[in-house]
């Protein structure tokens, strides 16, 4: 079976978690409030990974709509990273001298509850998805400083081959772009995804692309996850970078857990993101003060190549910065 049939498969209603036995139908009243605001999808094979007894199983905190989302809460804004604010052309965000962002595409494997880019992919989609490729392409050839292309959420992966193929030539042929990194979780949702074609694409230009992955819990590094991070890996530098979620993932045990399962699979544990204040998170938020005792906590279990950075992205600072001096 093909990615595309795979995907065609997925949920994308409240009826189908009902029929699934992963919600009540009177809690599918409540999920189809949420879906109205914020889009739904969910993989047939990250759905086999909820425990359907399990209330606070950490994957379907991340998968399942939650009454939570349309709470409006001050602290939140529709978009936290100021893409938009950032747009010299359409398609690209320009917040970094030399890195720019290359928005393909607004479709993801999965929406995951706790998106930054949560209005962007829904109700302001257009402001950042609208129009073609071609300015950008126009914008990175002339803008000579930019030396690295980062393809970023929607996911990337969910363009096909031939389209990222010729993405890729296109960037090939500007001698100043000299790195391309993608930023999925589609080895997380949709490992089928990962197929030869792929890894052809990805291994036929110049370039030595970096793979950024998004697991943010032990329970999605599965044998099927894994045999998409062999495959990536042969081609491509494998990072990965976390979420701090409350109740998914906030405690000592599970982020070490995490790192030693990344490493030994692969990966190597890069950044753990403190959460962006996107519109409808606010119920993974955890405090800093929290997340550097747990992160300071993990340091003494871990080697420190497996203790991934903790994080802030915050507006105004041209890099990532350490939630240390938060």
């Amino acid at each position: 079976m093909s990615w595309e049939q795979d995907l065609a498969k997925a949920y994308r209603s409240p009826n189908d978690l009902v029929k699934l036995g992963l919600i009540s139908k009177e809690q599918a009243d409540a999920v189809s409030l949420v879906a109205k605001q914020y889009q739904f999808l969910l993989s047939d094979y990250y759905a086999s990974l909820i425990d359907p007894n399990d209330p606070d199983c950490p994957i379907r905190l991340q998968a399942i709509p939650a009454l939570d989302e349309v709470e409006v809460v001050e602290r939140e804004v529709s978009d936290p990273l100021q893409d938009l604010k950032h747009q010299p052309v359409e398609r690209v965000t320009h917040r970094y001298r030399n890195r720019v962002l290359l928005h393909l595409t607004p479709n993801c494997s999965m929406y995951c509850r706790f998106c930054f880019r949560k209005t962007l992919l829904n109700g302001l989609k257009e402001d950042l998805f609208s129009g073609g490729l071609e300015a950008a392409f126009r914008y990175l050839a002339e803008t000579v400083e930019i030396s690295e292309v980062i393809f970023s959420g929607g996911d990337p992966f969910m363009v096909t081959d031939d389209q990222l193929r010729r993405v890729i030539a296109e960037l090939s042929g500007m001698s100043h772009v000299k790195r391309i990194r993608f930023h999925t979780r589609v080895p997380v949702t949709l490992p089928s995804r990962v197929t030869s074609g792929l890894i052809e694409v990805l291994g036929s230009s110049r370039f030595h692309p970096v793979v950024v992955t998004h697991f943010n819990h032990p329970k999605e590094i599965t044998s099927q996850a894994q045999e998409a991070i062999r495959s990536l890996k042969q081609v491509s530098l494998l990072l990965n970078q976390s979420v701090l979620l409350k109740r998914v993932n906030d405690s000592v045990s599970t982020l070490t857990e995490l790192s030693e399962r990344l490493f030994d699979s692969g990966v190597l544990p890069y950044y753990l993101h403190q959460l962006d204040p996107s519109r409808g998170t606010h119920h993974f938020f955890v405090e800093p003060k929290e997340g550097k005792r747990l992160w300071e906590r993990m340091k003494e279990g871990l080697p420190g190549y497996l203790v991934p950075r903790y994080v802030v992205d915050q507006v105004g600072i041209p890099f990532k910065k350490e939630v240390e001096g938060f």
